[in-house]
């Protein structure tokens, strides 16, 4: 009887896995609504199904030399029928200065302006709840805003455009500009014990907004139409795009970029990459403008090429790889192919270990053994059986690499291979500033929407490099560059001395170690502009160089961008242990000063005549993102359909042994 009624239960519970599992099917399908064009959405499992905002995306950018101006323009239109809400979050570069915002209704059009984050937010939601038609750009994260937009009517359409500007920093004569589309979802870390007395300052935890897999793929939103002029003033070595099919024009000063397919799916980042002629290199270039207050600068000085120092250093790499599960399928396999090559590029003189981490971690070897043949015909062994599934528990395996006891006269280089999806940022950037010591931090950014800010800026915290892996670039190519500069002697400890009687506010406060190729980009505001420059810097013996200076011509944009790197530089201060209180108030000074976005200032925008009655209903909604489309949705650390299915399934199995166990025998 027990046995019977042990059965009974299992299918039940078969049959009712199958239920959910097909419940959410048609859910999605519900969702999806194939062959309607029309997505719906609900804010709970008790609210009824409405149209979805739909959401297209306009980007206008104009390249001169490094300096790069984006308009992005965004129109959130209202097939419902009730006035609504859309709130969006938008992934735009890391290294932006966002300094404009526009409002269009109609042939109307409202300059937005720079408040207090506070203030913004009260006056948005005073005028949102007025009925009046309003717009708020909030920063979520250095590269993720939040767009907020208000009553927008049943039938209409309400667009914002939000501009900003951008220093590209070539490598080895190489430019790369990414224009994120949309942004993987990131994962929320279990909180970890702290060595630090100093807490992570400001730390989000959040998912950052729906991310959504399969919607509107191919239907009338989340398309991007991108125009792109690229004013190079000469013509290039290659001009290609390493995300996209393109094509271009040359028309005596410059490429007129078309993309083949445009508009575009927003399921992936826009990557346009060009190399300038070998004999066109400079040592220096200035980029100035003049205001009010003084003159700002932006130099880019190229030291030697070449290192004059030629000695080898042997090196111990710690090959540190995401095996999470966000790095399923074609991010997995990038990521072993680069610890493949990685390891080709290793020297008998080296020393090295391979460690994988996901929501635990392990290491190949318990220490960094010799680079020798069977060691690493060994690690490449173990690296082909990798498999990705899992948390992404960051911290743990950053610690254990950081903190492990290195072998005298070995430089310590850690390569950190990852989408980077997560939401702990700050206290992983923490963890490096505290326990760096003299490693350095090298970052390889995997997949088709990885996140540029954590991976840039741990690398420069850890005195390294970022390098973002291209699919159509080939993995091999970018290790090849990556390790150029592991292998070749840097520029450390480097100051800038100028001319007597020139006063500087200088940023970075501290200047980064250089490596081969790599020009060193600063921000100065200055009483008078230099004719000469001298570095000084150690390779390792002293080393110095004295650079002159071009002749400036007034370059727009120079002060927001010398404003940006100001205000990137005193939010690093929040690693150091300063208190944001402090951080906060000098930030504000600087970002009201020259009307930029920051952690501290929004963008706010309103209509002055209500257009919706106070006691109408206004139906919020939360704009998705596309999910990206190298990133499998439901993850081994998610309960999706597949996980329902396995579950079903392994019900049915134990009935059916169940029932054989228990047949009685004829024998």
């Amino acid at each position: 009887m027990q046995t019977r009624f042990g059965w009974l239960l299992i299918i039940v519970g078969l049959f009712a896995a199958m239920t959910q599992a097909q419940a959410q099917e048609s859910r999605a399908a519900l969702r999806d609504a194939a062959g309607t064009g029309v997505f719906l959405l609900r804010s709970d499992t008790r609210s009824e199904w409405v149209p979805a905002l739909l959401l297209n995306t306009e980007m206008d950018v104009d390249i001169s030399g490094p300096l790069v101006q984006v308009r992005i323009r965004q129109e959130f239109a209202n097939p419902g029928l009730a006035f609504a809400e859309g709130q969006y979050v938008l992934p735009i570069s890391e290294q932006a200065a966002v300094h404009g915002m526009l409002l269009e209704i109609g042939e109307r059009k409202i300059r937005g302006q720079v408040r207090e984050r506070q203030e913004a937010r009260a006056l948005y939601q005073q005028a949102r709840d007025s009925g009046q038609r309003t717009g708020l750009v909030e920063q979520n994260r250095p590269n993720l805003f939040r767009t907020s937009v208000a009553n927008i009517g049943a039938g209409e359409s309400i667009a914002v455009t939000l501009e900003y500007t951008e220093l590209l920093t070539p490598d080895a004569g190489r430019f790369n500009l990414r224009l994120p589309l949309t942004m993987t979802p990131r994962y929320t870390p279990q909180p970890q014990p702290s060595d630090s007395p100093v807490a992570a300052p400001g730390q989000q935890h959040a998912v950052e907004g729906p991310i959504v897999a399969n919607l509107r793929r191919e239907g009338p939103s989340h398309q991007a139409r991108l125009d792109i002029y690229l004013d190079s003033g000469m013509q290039l070595d290659n001009v290609h795009s390493p995300s996209h099919q393109i094509e271009h024009d040359y028309d005596g000063r410059g490429y007129q970029v078309e993309l083949t397919r445009n508009p575009v799916i927003m399921d992936s980042d826009f990557i346009l990459e060009w190399a300038l002629p070998a004999d066109a290199g400079n040592q220096a270039a200035l980029f100035s403008e003049t205001l009010d207050d003084g003159h700002y600068a932006l130099l880019m000085l190229s030291p030697a090429d070449r290192p004059v120092s030629q000695e080898r250093q042997p090196r111990e790499v710690l090959l540190i790889v995401d095996t999470s599960g966000s790095m399923q399928g074609e991010r997995m396999r990038q990521a072993r192919q680069s610890l493949i090559h990685a390891l080709g590029r290793l020297q008998p003189d080296d020393r090295f270990n391979v460690l994988e981490f996901n929501h635990q971690h392990s290491l190949l070897f318990r220490q960094p053994m010799p680079a020798t043949s069977d060691h690493l015909a060994e690690a490449r062994d173990w690296i082909t059986a990798l498999q990705a599934g899992g948390g992404t528990e960051m911290l743990p395996v950053l610690h254990d690499a950081l903190t492990q006891p290195t072998e005298a006269g070995y430089l310590r280089q850690l390569v950190f291979i990852t989408d980077g999806s997560v939401s702990n940022e700050q206290a992983i950037l923490n963890l490096i500033q505290r326990r760096l010591h003299n490693a350095r931090v090298f970052t390889v950014g995997i997949g088709a929407a990885p996140n540029s800010y954590l991976l840039r800026k741990a690398a420069e915290m850890g005195r390294g490099q970022f390098t973002p892996v291209n699919e159509r670039d080939g993995v091999a190519d970018s290790i090849n560059r990556l390790f150029d500069k592991l292998e070749a002697p840097v520029l450390t400890d480097l100051r800038i001395e100028l001319e007597e009687g020139i006063q500087a506010d200088i940023w970075p406060e501290r200047l980064p170690d250089l490596y081969a190729g790599q020009p060193l980009v600063v921000a100065l505001k200055l009483n008078r502009l230099p004719e000469s420059i001298t570095l000084h810097g150690h390779q390792p013996e002293p080393w110095q160089q004295q650079l002159w200076l071009p002749e400036s011509q007034q370059n727009p944009g120079t002060a927001r961008l010398w404003a940006q790197r100001k205000i990137d530089s005193l939010m690093d201060r929040l690693t150091q242990g300063t208190a944001e209180s402090e951080v906060r108030e000098a930030v504000l000074d600087v970002a009201l000063q020259h009307q930029l976005m920051s952690r501290y200032t929004s963008f706010i925008a309103i209509e002055e005549t209500p257009v919706r009655s106070p006691d109408e209903p206004l139906l919020s909604q939360q704009v998705p993102n596309l999910n990206p489309a190298d990133h499998h949705m439901y993850p081994q650390t998610s309960l999706g359909l597949l996980r329902l299915w396995v579950l079903a399934l392994a019900l049915f199995a134990a009935a059916l042994a169940l029932l054989l166990h228990r047949r009685p025998s004829h024998a």
